[in-house]
């Protein structure tokens, strides 16, 4: 599945415009207040609402908010906690190279995700689409809601 990921996503850019299109597909809203009336900050994966007056990311509102960890290091945090039971925070500083708070962070994230989300979790697993699709579309949950 490294290889899968790495291959299909040779840099973030590339799993940034793939969650952009997952995420949103092609008609970009406002996390904060629904609204469609944004416009993109440049060629980052920022933008702003033009109704709320509030700037955000691509992964506003996500596990993965707030994270200077590549996008891709987050996919294959989640593949190694749904392949391996005892994911220690130790054993995922090394797997990912990042260093033991931000594995922390990561692992606990997306056990906050499992937890307060299971049923959304379980009908995402349902989907007939690509393991990496509905491991994204499990990354883009809304954290915010319970």
């Amino acid at each position: 599945m490294y290889k899968k990921i790495y291959f299909d996503f040779p840099d973030d850019d590339c799993y940034k415009k793939y969650l952009l299109n997952l995420r949103w597909k092609g008609k970009i809203t406002c996390p904060f207040c629904g609204s469609h009336r944004n416009t993109r900050i440049r060629s980052t994966f920022r933008f702003h609402c033009n109704l709320c007056n509030t700037t955000y990311s691509l992964t506003a509102k996500t596990v993965m908010h707030n994270t200077k960890v590549e996008l891709r290091k987050w996919l294959l945090t989640l593949y190694l906690y749904l392949n391996n039971e005892k994911l220690s925070y130790r054993k995922l500083t090394k797997l990912i190279n990042v260093n033991k708070n931000t594995a922390y962070r990561m692992v606990n994230g997306i056990q906050l995700l499992f937890s307060r989300h299971r049923l959304l979790i379980l009908k995402i697993s349902g989907l007939k689409k690509d393991v990496i699709e509905i491991m994204s579309l499990m990354l883009l949950i809304d954290t915010r809601r319970s």
